[in-house]
């Protein structure tokens, strides 16, 4: 496309040519040169070339050059606790242990007894006192009967009573054969009210001896529904012998 310079320059030529020939035939002067056209329009845009290849930094490609490793981080804070593994398997049997002290036969006797007074008949003085209904009696050996307890295991035995009485009331613990000998007595004294007596005492017993209760002249034991008297007597330690 033709700039308007070159347009200029062609009518320049233009013109010139018949004053040249002007001169030439009538020997006249040439003319100025006129002023420079304007520049043209710009050109539309070429067409998009090729991708270029990856440039280089100092003679390394850029997808090559990596920087040095950092130093490690501080270490972040404690996460929430993890939920609980499985069961792991089973460990190995342990080793066998030593044989044990023979054990004593005696550690295994057992004598006990509790009964509970029912019948609510006054009891006489210097009577056994029979606590006709049997709570427990280990190996038999309390007769509610007689209301007495007859010794099958010598040792050391602990013997207690827990009596409701309305008025005074005496107790006695016995041991012996038929009249027996007194151990202990508990009494306590009211009028006309209600009242719970308990005495207890530890004592040796021997094969064939036997153990009960007998009231004195006071004597106001009760045996009725919401009013218990209970006696009870057990086996602490047997002889050694």
């Amino acid at each position: 496309m033709n700039s308007p310079r070159c347009g200029k320059v062609l009518l320049a030529a233009i013109i010139l040519v018949p004053l040249v020939s002007s001169l030439t035939c009538n020997s006249g002067l040439p003319g100025i040169p006129g002023e420079p056209g304007q520049d043209g329009k710009d050109g539309n845009d070429g067409e998009k070339g090729e991708v270029g290849y990856p440039g280089e930094v100092d003679g390394w490609k850029k997808e090559e050059q990596k920087g040095d490793r950092g130093l490690p981080g501080s270490p972040g804070k404690v996460g929430p606790k993890g939920p609980v593994g499985p069961p792991g398997l089973p460990g190995m049997p342990g080793l066998k242990g030593l044989k044990g002290d023979s054990g004593d036969y005696k550690s295994s006797l057992k004598s006990a007894f509790s009964a509970q007074k029912v019948l609510s008949s006054p009891v006489r003085k210097d009577s056994p006192i029979r606590f006709d209904q049997v709570i427990t009696n280990e190996n038999g050996h309390y007769d509610q009967k007689s209301g007495k307890f007859t010794c099958d295991i010598p040792g050391i035995y602990y013997f207690t009573y827990h009596a409701t009485s309305r008025g005074h009331l005496c107790v006695k613990i016995m041991k012996g054969q038929s009249q027996g000998q007194k151990i202990v007595t508990f009494c306590d004294q009211v009028v006309n009210t209600f009242q719970v007596t308990t005495g207890g005492v530890v004592v040796h017993v021997n094969k064939g001896e036997k153990i009960w209760l007998e009231p004195t002249e006071k004597n106001s034991m009760l045996g009725t529904e919401g009013a218990d008297s209970i006696f009870t007597g057990f086996l602490l330690f047997p002889d050694s012998s």
